[in-house]
């Protein structure tokens, strides 16, 4: 390779590797690259990212600190037999992870548009406890009963010997009850808080798998399921292993439960550790349409106010706010994610009019007998107004209206051409009014929406 990488390079211009394989496989060679990006950078101590840098010109640092952190501890990192030391190049090395580093030394940029979760129930428990509300999220476009996002299953069970038998028992029925009567072939990853049931929920999929010859092909045809060359098999994975991974539908395994004695434990293995609510950020943030929570166990059995760390207190409001939307108790659930919020920022008043133009509009539709709903959407990204159809249970279309100061603003627009996109790949229909054209002529506006609402219904599939 020390020959021939010029050459190689020339047909292969971009390599995806580890930076363990970059230095098993290539040369040592500076400026080799002209762009290193490091993804997942959270997890990557600043010394195995070293000779990677070397070999580019350029170095973009990619990942999320409220996600997981590199495995190990810092006294088995290196040993510091060289008290001469560049002093600078061993306090780099005391911070833990590539991205701290680099978070340190320069601006950082953020990515605040979230296109995972098809539903803003399954992201919005992160979007309030880990990024400050900030997150974009799109509203949800449909709302009816089998759209439900989050579902809470109770069950019977018993934690002994470190796993759950009826949960997995339980999580092992269900699998078959999604296979048989899935819409869209959609995919299912298993999650648990620890390895021990993480096997005895492989252990009743196998033997019901064993036992039910109508559960058994569809089983093997999950547990190896490739489309478009992307590995989207069944899993099942512990808490700590699924970073990364994502699928349709999640189901987790709680697992724990009242005990022989009929005492529920508030030792959570690694979410009870020192920034083990990054674990739980990663763990319930996997899903793109659907969470199942499989439980044995009441929010309120958990007695975590005396925890010294903030994983068990999540953990608990974790369990409170998915109770809340399986209950569909709005409220409730509002009170909890403001609850898990340290800044005021998504404290407005809920369905508040952002201006007198807005009012108008939404008056003259409703004069028209549409259905209207304002400020849809709960995480702060919020659509101005939604023209809703009870019969399909979802939004028609949704309405932006711009004021005076937005055409005086090049960002504003160029911003905005940005967010229409994102909530048009998101399956939202928007039309924009400007309010200069609303004073001028708001008879012609309201046909302009009336035109865009028949031209969309028409182009229906049931």
């Amino acid at each position: 390779m020390d020959e021939y990488y010029e050459m190689v390079l020339n047909l292969f211009p971009c390599f995806l590797l580890s930076p363990e394989t970059v230095s098993e496989i290539l040369p040592l060679k500076d400026g080799m690259f002209d762009m290193i990006i490091f993804d997942e950078a959270s997890q990557m101590y600043i010394e195995n990212a070293i000779p990677t840098i070397y070999r580019g010109n350029q170095v973009i640092v990619a990942g999320d600190d409220k996600q997981l952190r590199p495995n190990g501890t810092f006294s088995n990192r290196y040993v510091d037999e060289d008290e001469d030391d560049n002093e600078e190049s061993r306090a780099a090395l005391e911070e833990e992870s590539l991205l701290d580093l680099a978070k340190i030394n320069y601006d950082p940029v953020s990515l605040m548009y979230h296109y995972r979760s098809r539903y803003e129930e399954l992201i919005n428990f992160s979007n309030y406890a880990f990024y400050g509300g900030k997150l974009k999220i799109s509203p949800n476009l449909s709302t009816g009963e089998e759209d439900k996002p989050i579902e809470r299953i109770k069950v019977d069970g018993k934690w002994i010997d470190r796993q759950n038998i009826e949960e997995a028992e339980k999580i092992a029925d269900l699998v078959y009850k999604i296979l048989k009567e899935r819409k869209n072939r959609e995919s299912i990853g298993i999650i648990t808080f620890n390895i021990t049931q993480k096997t005895c929920i492989e252990n009743c999929l196998e033997r019901k798998a064993q036992d039910d010859p109508n559960f058994t092909p569809l089983y093997i045809a999950e547990i190896d399921r490739v489309e478009n060359d992307e590995d989207i098999s069944l899993f099942v994975k512990n808490i700590e292993n699924v970073q990364g991974d994502e699928r349709d539908i999640i189901i987790f395994s709680t697992a724990y439960a009242e005990n022989e004695n009929g005492r529920v434990s508030v030792n959570f293995g690694s979410l009870s550790q020192d920034g083990g609510e990054n674990r739980l950020n990663v763990a319930i943030s996997r899903a793109k349409k659907k969470i199942y929570l499989v439980t044995s166990i009441e929010p309120e059995q958990l007695s975590v106010d005396d925890s010294k760390n903030k994983g068990p207190k999540l953990f608990k409001k974790y369990l409170q706010y998915v109770k809340a939307v399986s209950e569909n108790n709005e409220k409730y659930e509002e009170e909890i994610l403001k609850s898990v919020l340290d800044t005021d920022i998504n404290a407005e008043t809920e369905n508040k009019f952002d201006s007198d133009f807005e009012v108008e509009v939404c008056d003259k539709l409703r004069e028209r007998g549409y259905i209207v709903h304002n400020q849809i959407g709960v995480s702060g990204y919020r659509i101005d107004l939604g023209i809703y159809d009870e019969k399909k249970s979802k939004y028609i279309l949704g309405i932006e209206c711009d004021g005076a100061a937005y055409h005086s603003s090049k960002s504003a627009r160029e911003r905005d051409i940005h967010r229409q996109r994102y909530l048009e790949s998101r399956g939202w229909n928007i039309i924009r009014i400007w309010s200069k054209h609303w004073w001028n002529n708001p008879e012609f506006e309201i046909q302009r929406i009336i035109d865009e609402v028949t031209r969309i219904k028409n182009a229906y599939v049931d």
